[in-house]
């Protein structure tokens, strides 16, 4: 990068997006600290991610184990507690109601929040987003372009598609979402979606000259900045691709420009290297940098950043990849599904 930052810099410009964002520190590695928030103690709630997921005595793995818990189960936690490693990042704990220890990278923050259906949208396709920590996706037999008869699993922060509405024999209305890959369609209960409106997307900093954008990502700290005229207004912690022995999944070095993108994305990798990755419903808010494939796009199915942990593509926490979709060119306009173009900011990867 042509601009060095110190830990002061760091600090300064770091957007704690998430409860796993990671920062320089130079503190013993027995040392840890209480994060406070602004927000109420209770009711911070997290989705295990992986089965056999341990809570600790301490926040130190080599602390008793207090209990084992299994994918999407959800743990309620009090706040989150940094702890200084010694290394370049600290980690992070979330420390549960029974005053034990689950490290971040073991869960997903969400909230449960519950949504007054809609009755009325635009039935041409209305984006929405998933509130709670986690919803069933009933399949559709009736419109089902791969056979596929088992429900699927929708997961907080991802967002979907919706093109009308349905209700079971008890009254409950449910919002029906058409995959924008094979457009397999689902039932999905309307009150844990929520429609975003176009007011939500809403290009930022467009006053500037555009050109005058870039975002720079450093593979080897695993980080991002977003650089308007020189001067940086955002970063986040990443996941770029990784080696798994001799299958290269790195994500490539070189200068690019922002040429695709969608609010809404079913990825699908026949390469699977995670226990929960290889069919991704709705992942959101992805900006598509290199011919290949390769974009920026909010991470649901792990929360273990700064660190290599994708395809190729750079994962972020899921309101980092908003940030980078709003701010970035090209614009997509409310309702479109995709935009196309050459001309859109400028991405150096190191």
């Amino acid at each position: 990068m042509n601009k060095t930052f110190d830990r002061r810099d760091f600090l300064k410009y770091s957007l704690m997006l998430s409860a796993n964002a990671l920062l320089w520190n130079g503190r013993p590695a027995s040392f840890y600290t209480r994060i406070e928030s602004d927000e109420a103690s209770s009711g911070k709630l997290g989705r295990v991610l992986y089965n056999g997921s341990t809570t600790h005595r301490a926040p130190d793995e080599s602390s008793e184990v207090v209990a084992t818990y299994a994918f999407n189960d959800i743990v309620e936690y009090e706040r989150e507690v940094k702890v200084d490693t010694g290394r370049p990042h600290s980690e992070i704990w979330f420390q549960l109601k029974d005053e034990s220890y689950l490290h971040s990278k073991n869960a997903q923050p969400v909230q449960n929040r519950i949504n007054e259906p809609v009755r009325t949208f635009n039935t041409s396709g209305q984006l929405v987003e998933v509130t709670v920590p986690f919803t069933t996706a009933v399949v559709n037999r009736q419109n089902n372009n791969r056979n596929k008869t088992e429900n699927q699993m929708f997961f907080y922060g991802s967002t979907h598609w919706i093109y009308g509405l349905g209700k079971d024999e008890e009254g409950t209305l449910y919002y029906l979402v058409k995959e924008d890959r094979w457009e397999d369609s689902y039932y999905v209960n309307a009150s844990h979606l929520r429609l975003i409106d176009e007011t939500e997307l809403t290009p930022t900093s467009t006053e500037m000259d555009q050109s005058k954008k870039v975002i720079r990502i450093d593979l080897r700290e695993q980080f991002l900045i977003a650089y308007e005229n020189e001067e940086p207004v955002f970063m986040s912690a990443l996941s770029s691709g990784q080696l798994i022995g001799d299958i290269d999944l790195t994500t490539p070095a070189g200068k690019y420009v922002i040429n695709y993108k969608r609010p809404s994305r079913h990825m699908v990798h026949t390469d699977r290297i995670g226990s929960n990755d290889d069919e991704l419903y709705g992942v959101p808010w992805v900006s598509y940098f290199t011919e290949s494939g390769i974009a920026f796009h909010g991470t649901y199915w792990h929360n273990d950043f700064s660190k290599p942990n994708s395809h190729g593509c750079i994962n972020l926490p899921i309101p980092a990849a908003r940030w980078i979709y709003l701010w970035t060119q090209p614009v997509v306009a409310p309702g479109e599904m995709k935009h196309v173009s050459n001309n859109g900011t400028r991405v150096e990867v190191y």
